[in-house]
């Protein structure tokens, strides 16, 4: 299952360092994969992510986790903005 991620964050290098080495590991660990990363060239603080899943259940999991979300907090996003946005191919 492929999904758009979309998210405020405050700073991409910090944010691409926490992702990359801790997140990415997590997420192929429970069968996901990520497909395109980056932010938008008028807004650096608008984070896109295309990934791919093996169900809309996984991501929820993820989403819903305390720890991965005080995580992407540290890590510079804001939560509350996160849009999900699953895709049919």
């Amino acid at each position: 299952m492929i999904f758009l991620l979309q998210e405020e964050i405050d700073d991409y290098e910090k944010f691409s360092q926490w992702f990359n080495n801790d997140a990415v590991p997590q997420i192929e660990a429970a069968g996901g994969r990520v497909l395109v990363q980056g932010v938008e060239l008028e807004n650096e603080n608008m984070l896109h992510l295309v990934m791919e899943s093996p169900d809309q259940e996984t991501v929820g999991a993820f989403m819903a986790d305390e720890q991965f979300t005080a995580d992407r907090i540290a890590a510079g996003v804001h939560v509350e903005t996160t849009q999900v946005t699953f895709l049919k191919g």
